[in-house]
């Protein structure tokens, strides 16, 4: 068992650690994004037809042949035909149309380009949330290594009847919990490694190597461009299309002609050799459906501006509100750091100090103890919410992260 055990954390701690730039980089072959661009380009093709007047085609006809003994040479109407035609456009939709397709597929591509930076946002927030794992462990290992101190303190001040029994079973449970609570956080950091393979689409755990992560980017967050706002480009592209989309289809009121020639082989009776002709066709617009499809892409240009100025609307008061709320947590912070953690550090080392002349009792050097773990993860706490802040104000503004 112990081999077992032994082997287990071997391959562990071999497992390489992936720096922050190489799993970015592999988003670009994720399953879903690949999807996506693929959809887009399958709608590119499709442009192709949508902007096509169709094939001309080709009829081969035996025509009047008499009923009762189909010869050839009974009548002069008697022959084979061959005509040949072609729908033509005299409104020129197919050319908007095929602009329509292409700008949708424009539109698909920077959806694309969204769902990157959506899996790059939650790699930043996967980074995030281990970091502020890790820094509660160091902050937990400490606390433990205090309170193992203080329990010999105690252990010695029980010797000499200075402090009873309960001091020091009530600091091996504190002591105890520590415990618990720093192999619940090792369990959830290596939780972290498969979060991180479920959202890169990997099949084996991976380990991130803080260390690499540009943590300086996020301090750029009121300055970065927003050059990397697919989301705006592809609603752009969207309305782009519809707008295209609304004049092939008032033009779709004029309806294609069809044109044909013919030629058709007699047998000569009367001398007057083969014949040929030409036709044209047109469907008459009596029905609803060519202006049902008018009053459609009416609407659904309506709909796509309206989403647009939507998202330019909302934009800017989205920004503002994550920028107070990130300006309130740095404020807390401040404090915290400049004046609570200080006062609690400086009352827990009073007390210990206290408590190891016999001045003191156990429970104020529980509460001041716990107290200053709570500040400290308080303040960790509030780090990670102001990275993610700053992730979340990169990624709507449209910023690279």
């Amino acid at each position: 068992m112990k081999g077992i055990l032994f082997l287990f954390v071997i391959l562990s701690s071999s497992l390489r650690a992936e720096s922050f730039q190489e799993l970015k980089a592999s988003l670009d072959e994720h399953e879903l994004l690949q999807s996506h661009l693929s959809k887009a380009m399958a709608l590119r093709e499709k442009a192709g037809d949508s902007g096509s007047w169709g094939d001309p085609t080709l009829t081969v006809a035996a025509v009047n042949f008499p009923q009762g003994s189909l010869d050839q040479n009974e009548s002069m109407m008697t022959g084979y035909q061959f005509g040949l035609s072609q729908k033509l456009s005299l409104s020129g939709k197919y050319g908007k149309m095929r602009d329509s397709s292409n700008a949708m597929s424009e539109s698909l591509k920077a959806q694309a380009g969204q769902l990157k930076r959506e899996f790059t946002k939650a790699l930043w927030e996967l980074s995030a949330h281990k970091e502020k794992l890790v820094q509660e462990r160091i902050v937990l290992k400490e606390n433990l290594d205090w309170i193992e101190n203080n329990l010999k303190i105690t252990n010695r001040l029980y010797s000499t009847g200075k402090v009873p029994q309960q001091a020091v079973l009530d600091i091996q449970i504190r002591k105890s919990e520590l415990a618990s609570l720093i192999e619940q956080n090792r369990y959830a950091i290596e939780s972290v490694k498969y979060q991180i393979a479920a959202l890169l689409d990997f099949k084996k755990p991976v380990e991130l190597n803080l260390k690499t992560v540009p943590w300086g980017t996020l301090n750029k967050w009121k300055t970065a461009l927003s050059d990397e706002d697919y989301r705006e480009q592809a609603i752009k592209q969207e309305l782009q299309a519809s707008d295209l989309k609304l004049p092939a289809q008032n033009r779709n009121i004029i309806p294609d002609v069809t044109v044909g020639i013919s030629y058709t082989k007699r047998n000569n009776i009367d001398g007057l050799g083969d014949f040929v002709g030409a036709s044209i066709s047109i469907p008459l617009p009596s029905s609803d459906k060519r202006y049902a499809q008018k009053r459609e892409a009416v609407q659904e240009k309506l709909s796509a501006e309206k989403r647009y100025r939507h998202y330019l609307n909302t934009k800017p008061n989205t920004l503002k509100e994550i920028e107070l709320q990130i300006l309130d947590l740095e404020n807390q912070l401040m404090i915290l750091k400049k004046q609570t953690i200080k006062f609690a550090k400086s009352s827990r080392d009073v007390t210990a100090k206290s408590y190891s002349r016999g001045g003191a009792d156990y429970l104020e050097l529980l509460r001041a103890e716990l107290q200053y773990q709570n500040q400290l993860m308080k303040e960790i706490t509030l780090i990670a919410k102001v990275k993610t802040k700053k992730i979340e104000y990169l990624y709507i503004n449209g910023s690279k992260l």
